[in-house]
């Protein structure tokens, strides 16, 4: 039995497109993360004129919130009830 085979078993199987996107997603992700973090922000912030700055800040934070409230709920917290919604 193969290793794919054993994590086949560990989920229901109607879910494994949703799961097979979401690792894609989240692989996405660490690699936007690694390319900003690579530049230094004062660095990344002399390349881009003001509108841009204020825009990457924007989707930065938003960003942060929301995965601090993804963090939150697989910790079991109900962020609904948590300070960060306000912060959304």
């Amino acid at each position: 039995m193969s290793e794919d085979d054993n994590n086949m078993e560990e989920y229901p199987t109607e879910i494994h497109d949703y799961l097979s996107a979401f690792e894609k997603s989240l692989g996405s992700v660490d690699e936007m993360l690694k390319t900003m973090m690579s530049v230094s922000r004062s660095e990344l912030l002399q390349k881009l004129d003001p509108l841009e700055q204020a825009k990457l800040d924007l989707v930065s934070v938003y960003t942060l919130n929301s995965m601090f409230w993804v963090y939150l709920a697989i910790q079991g917290i109900n962020p609904k009830e948590h300070p960060v919604k306000q912060e959304l």
